[in-house]
């Protein structure tokens, strides 16, 4: 069993390398199960044994990301800005060739919105005790605020800054917001 497993883990890694290396060069709507196949070197019986279709291929790859970012998430505290921005490195480090192609060369891209919204509830909740002041709009706001604006800081500037360039600057970015709402919540005497 376990040697059957290897081999499908490795036919599923052969089939996604392949269809991430076509989908730099063109979209998913463009790519044909046959192109997969033919950079893989495996037979179209053998996709189709485990995906449905190029788009069901890219589904299962960028769940994969989904479920490396929530793993991240989960030893980093809400808003430990320095281990959030380190845990979301590591994820990209460690995945490196799908986040370039799904994440890093498109920043408008469904996965990142999908880690933005993961992140959504325990980030609102940690808020909500340290700014109890706040409203619940104010602390949406600002998480729409700090999720998108910080993360595409990450993602577009991931080859341009320094990890710790990254961190210094959105750490200071954090402080300032959560500063702000703190002065801006409390109420008028």
């Amino acid at each position: 069993m376990e040697k059957l497993d290897a081999r499908k883990r490795y036919t599923q890694m052969m089939l996604k390398q392949s269809f991430l290396k076509l989908l730099q060069q063109k979209p998913v709507n463009r790519i044909t199960v046959k192109e997969v196949c033919a950079l893989a070197q495996l037979n179209r019986a053998t996709f189709y044994a485990h995906y449905s279709d190029c788009f069901a291929l890219k589904e299962s790859i960028e769940n994969e990301l989904i479920v490396a970012f929530e793993k991240s998430l989960r030893y980093v505290n809400s808003f430990d800005v320095t281990a959030l921005i380190e845990a979301i490195y590591d994820m990209v480090e460690q995945n490196q060739e799908a986040c370039r192609v799904l994440i890093l060369d498109d920043p408008g891209s469904a996965v990142l919105m999908r880690m933005i919204a993961l992140a959504k509830e325990d980030s609102l909740a940690y808020w909500r005790r340290e700014l109890p002041e706040a409203s619940e709009t104010e602390l949406a706001m600002m998480y729409t605020h700090l999720s998108n604006g910080l993360m595409h800081v990450v993602v577009e500037g991931y080859d341009k800054y320094s990890k710790e360039e990254t961190i210094r600057f959105v750490s200071r970015v954090v402080k300032a917001s959560l500063s702000l709402l703190r002065r801006s919540a409390k109420p008028l005497a």
